[in-house]
């Protein structure tokens, strides 16, 4: 178990404390909070088992989109308890506020350690450096195979967030292209070249015109043979954004739109090699 499950568990257990102190303890909350009898407690105590039901699932599938919003639920109940212990507009009683501000202290705890978790998710060896992969097998020969995800110069014609790729100078090693998608335009040097086997680009990310927050990038394609007419296409991206809090606050989502971008290109790609 990692850091970010273990955090995530944490969480789970304690929201589900709560909760079912909530559900089973309604009147007496209520009576150490010297406030009106309602529905409110009850419903709160359904509410945080629902919560901890979402965090349970992301122990295990560690999702980078949903744990944010997690980590986002946690501070709005900080934010919320601040409120409430500032101005205190239901007049709860001292040890109601006491219990408000504990278990505000322990949410902003787990929510810290959530956030630290979220920021090494798809890390690799190297601190900082996050990495993608993708892997499809198709039908075809491996010449076949490799004519297709080889030819860098129409990347734009399969890759969904490409509009146009020009191959400006080299070829093979040493080969620079040029990317564009709407206004943004940015150039990428080859940097291994195996014939039917692999290549790699690292993009200029040093470029003062380079549009996205990233530090580096690099990315890998790779086809392995598995039969004579069954071949593994593997992209491998790795990367490093330009400052750390991107590693919580845009990974997410860059994850969520860049996987459906590689699976929409590996779709053009075995259609190609398989029709």
């Amino acid at each position: 178990m990692n850091k970010l499950q273990k955090y995530l568990t944490a969480n789970a257990l304690f929201s589900t404390l709560n909760g079912i102190l909530s559900l089973v303890y309604q009147e007496k909350i209520e009576q150490i909070f010297k406030v009106e009898p309602s529905n409110f407690f009850f419903i709160l105590g359904l509410l945080l088992l629902f919560f901890s039901l979402t965090i349970i699932i992301e122990i295990k599938k560690q999702r980078a989109l949903p744990i944010l919003w997690i980590i986002i639920q946690d501070i709005l109940w900080v934010i919320g308890s601040i409120v409430l212990l500032v101005w205190n507009p239901f007049d709860i009683s001292t040890e109601g506020n006491i219990i408000i501000a504990l278990v505000a202290l322990v949410v902003f705890l787990l929510g810290l350690g959530q956030a630290k978790g979220l920021a090494r998710i798809d890390e690799g060896n190297k601190k900082g450096q996050k990495s993608f992969k993708f892997k499809r097998k198709v039908k075809g020969t491996k010449q076949k195979v490799w004519k297709v995800i080889s030819d860098v110069a129409n990347y734009h014609e399969v890759a969904p967030n490409i509009d146009d790729s020009k191959v400006i100078s080299g070829e093979k090693k040493g080969m620079v292209r040029t990317c564009s998608h709407g206004k943004d335009t940015w150039s990428e040097t080859c940097t291994l070249w195996e014939e039917e086997r692999q290549y790699s680009f690292v993009v200029n990310t040093h470029a003062p015109d380079y549009p996205y927050p990233l530090k580096t990038l690099k990315g890998t394609w790779i086809v392995d043979e598995i039969s004579n007419n069954e071949n593994e296409i593997t992209m491998i991206f790795e990367f490093e954004y330009k400052k750390p809090i991107q590693n919580i606050l845009v990974h997410p989502l860059m994850k969520y739109k860049f996987t459906k971008v590689c699976k929409e290109l590996l779709d053009n790609w075995q259609n190609m090699i398989e029709n």
